[in-house]
C-alpha cells in the first residue's frame, strides 16, 4: 500500500523539476524586456537559455560519479540550492556577462536534478508502481510549460525581469526545504565510475535509448523552438494569440506524460513507438494542413499530447531496458536529452535560415521516421516486448 508520505514526497519532486523548466526557460518569455535591459541583442540575450542546456548535459553525465555514495535526495537539494545562487546573480547582475555567470549555476541544477530525478522517485513507491512514480515525476516538467513559464514571463513583462527571477529562486528555496523534509534517502550501495559509465553507454538497452532520445527531441525541438514565427506566417495566428496556442500545447502535454502510463505499463520500447509515431504524425499535419489559425487550433494540441509524453517516454525506456545500469544510463540520457535541445534549436535555426519553415519540419519527420525504425527494430529483436 502506498502512503501518504511516498504520494507527498513524489509530488514534492514534480514541483522540484516545475521550478528547473521554469528557470530553464524564463530568459525567453522576459528576452525583450531583459535584453535593452542589459544592453545587447535579443540574439545575444538568447545565450542565456543554450548555455545551460549545453552545460546541463556535462554536468549530468558526470552527477553519478561525482556524487559517489552521497545520498540522491541531497543531490536533488543541491541542485535546487544552485538555483537559488543562479537567481540571486541574475536579481543584481549589472551586465550580461555576469547574467551568463548566473546562468551556469542554472545549468549545473539542471543537470544534477535531471540526473537523478527518476532513480529518486521510483524509489520512493513500491516497485510495482514505479510507472506511475515517474509519470507523476516528470509532470512537473509539463505544469512548468503550462503554468511556470506563462506566469514567470507575466511576472517579468509586467513586474521586471528581475523580479520574476527573485519569485522563482524563492520558491526553489522553499521546494528544497520541502525535498529535504518528506523525500526519503536514496543510497547506491556501490559508487558509480566512468568505467561503468563506459559499460552503460555499451548496454543495448541504455544505447538503443540514447539514440531514441537524441533523434526525437532534436527532432522535436528543430521545429519547435520555431513555433511561434511558424504559427504567426505560416498560419496567420496573431501575435496576441500565440501565447494561448502554446497554453494549448502545454495542456495536452500534461494530459499526454499521465495518459501514456498506460502503455509504458505494458511495454516502454512500445511507448517509445507510440510518442515516435504521434510526434511525426502531428508535424506532418503541421506541414500539409495547418494554413490557418482555425487548424492551428487543432493541430496544437494534437502535438502537445505526444510531445508531453516524450521525457518520462524516454526515461521509462531506460529504466525498464537498463535496469542492471539504471543510474549510469539515467545520467547518460539525461545528458542527452538536454544537449539535443541545445541541437535541435541550433540546427532549426541553421536550416529556417537556409530552406525555410517548410524543411524545418521536414527535417523534424525525417529524423522521427528513423526513431521509428531503430525502436520497431528494437522490438522485433527483443522476444519480451513483443
Amino acid at each position: 500500500m502506498t502512503s501518504a508520505r511516498q504520494w507527498a514526497a513524489t509530488i514534492a519532486l514534480a514541483v522540484g523539476i516545475f521550478i528547473l523548466i521554469t528557470i530553464e526557460e524564463l530568459p525567453i518569455g522576459v528576452l525583450s524586456v531583459m535584453a535593452p535591459d542589459l544592453g545587447v541583442s535579443e540574439g545575444v540575450a538568447g545565450l542565456a537559455v543554450t548555455v545551460p542546456g549545453v552545460l546541463a548535459g556535462v554536468v549530468a553525465i558526470f552527477t553519478p560519479v561525482i556524487a559517489g555514495s552521497l545520498d540522491r535526495r541531497l543531490v536533488l537539494v543541491l541542485a535546487l540550492a544552485s538555483v537559488v545562487v543562479s537567481c540571486v546573480l541574475s536579481v543584481i547582475a549589472p551586465t550580461f556577462a555576469v547574467l551568463l555567470l548566473a546562468r551556469l549555476f542554472a545549468g549545473v541544477s539542471i543537470g544534477l536534478y535531471w540526473a537523478v530525478l527518476a532513480i529518486v522517485a521510483v524509489a520512493q513507491m513500491p516497485p510495482h508502481r514505479a510507472p506511475r512514480a515517474l509519470t507523476i515525476a516528470f509532470s512537473g516538467a509539463g505544469a512548468a510549460l503550462v503554468l511556470g513559464v506563462p506566469v514567470a514571463s507575466w511576472i517579468g513583462t509586467h513586474l521586471g525581469w528581475r523580479t520574476a527571477f527573485a519569485v522563482v529562486g524563492c520558491a526553489a528555496l522553499l521546494v528544497a526545504v520541502l525535498i529535504a523534509a518528506v523525500v526519503a534517502p536514496v543510497r547506491t550501495s556501490t559508487p558509480v565510475s566512468m568505467r561503468m559509465m563506459g559499460r552503460a553507454a555499451a548496454h543495448r538497452g541504455v544505447r538503443h535509448a540514447l539514440v531514441l532520445t537524441a533523434l526525437m527531441i532534436t527532432a522535436q525541438f528543430i521545429t519547435y523552438s520555431y513555433v511561434s514565427p511558424l504559427l504567426h506566417s505560416r498560419a496567420g495566428v496573431p501575435l496576441t494569440s500565440i501565447g494561448g496556442m502554446l497554453l494549448l500545447f502545454g495542456v495536452a502535454g500534461m494530459i499526454g506524460n499521465f495518459a501514456v502510463g498506460t502503455v509504458l505499463r505494458r511495454s516502454a520500447p512500445l511507448g517509445v513507438l507510440v510518442i515516435a509515431a504521434g510526434l511525426a504524425l502531428a508535424i506532418l499535419v503541421l506541414l500539409l494542413v495547418v494554413k490557418s489559425p482555425a487548424s492551428a487550433f487543432v493541430v496544437m494540441p494534437l502535438w502537445g499530447l505526444f510531445a508531453g509524453a516524450a521525457s518520462v517516454t524516454v526515461q521509462a525506456f531506460v529504466s525498464s531496458e537498463g535496469r542492471e545500469v539504471v543510474e549510469e544510463g539515467t545520467a547518460l540520457n539525461s545528458a542527452v536529452f538536454n544537449v539535443s535541445i541545445a541541437l535541435g534549436a541550433l540546427i532549426g535555426g541553421r536550416i529556417l535560415d537556409l530552406a525555410g519553415q517548410e524543411a524545418l519540419m521536414i527535417a523534424s519527420v525525417v529524423l522521427l521516421a528513423v526513431a521509428l525504425v531503430v525502436v520497431a527494430r528494437y522490438l522485433r529483436t527483443t522476444p519480451t516486448h513483443v
